[in-house]
């Protein structure tokens, strides 16, 4: 973390900051938030500290208990599946339109990403190719036309941050994502919103599986090192 000057708020900058940090795994699920600690990192005073932690406990990033403090919240599953489903409807809505209104500049922009997918995954860079799947995310919210679609997946996407590397955890799953996010491309290419619709939301679903196998490994491994 680095200092934090500006005429905004002390409070909304270390919020945003924080709010950050949780959501790329900087500061993972358990860790121990101390106010003495961020305000120093942050070089501001404990009082917007506590203020951004207790935003982010409305939110539901941050769990405060008395007498411990405040720690990063555990992913929730049930709120995993909740954005998946709404995810689902809505990417696919957003794949359908940019579909039904592509333009050569857009589809250009599109291929590049996906050509840059091609290399990473040639080459075997898959944190790479990460990297690529959130910028292929990005773009499709970015050539979405729709200003009411498009802040709502603005809004999903960054709370959809934390799972994606939960769901993108291996090499295999990496691998998988790649392919379907090609068929997509394909099915873009020909013009068919239809198919580009119906891939884009199988891609999601798939994705949550992906999420589920990855959170209930983590929860068996947690599980046996607490029996240990």
């Amino acid at each position: 973390m680095q200092n934090i000057k500006s005429k905004i708020p002390a409070s909304v900058m270390v919020y945003e900051k924080i709010k950050s940090n949780i959501l790329n795994n900087e500061l993972k699920p358990g860790v121990k938030l101390v106010e003495a600690d961020l305000a120093e990192k942050l070089n501001v005073s404990r009082t917007p500290i506590r203020e951004a932690l207790k935003q982010l406990e409305q939110d539901g990033l941050v769990t405060y208990e008395p007498q411990k403090g405040s720690t990063v919240s555990p992913v929730s599953i049930t709120n995993a599946h909740e954005l998946y489903e709404v995810r689902e409807v809505l990417e696919g809505l957003a794949i359908r339109l940019l579909c039904l209104n592509l333009t050569k500049e857009n589809m250009s922009k599109l291929r590049k990403i996906i050509t840059l997918m091609d290399k990473s995954v040639i080459e075997n860079n898959y944190s790479e190719h990460i990297l690529l799947h959130k910028r292929w995310t990005e773009m499709v919210v970015d050539l979405t036309k729709n200003s009411i679609l498009k802040n709502d997946l603005i809004s999903l996407n960054e709370n959809l941050s934390r799972l994606r590397k939960i769901s993108l955890s291996n090499t295999q799953q990496n691998l998988e994502a790649y392919i379907e996010t090609k068929k997509i491309f394909k099915a873009m290419e020909k013009r068919d919103p239809d198919e580009s619709e119906r891939l884009a939301r199988l891609h999601v679903r798939k994705a949550r599986e992906r999420f589920n196998l990855n959170i209930m490994k983590e929860l068996e491994d947690s599980s046996q090192e607490n029996l240990q």
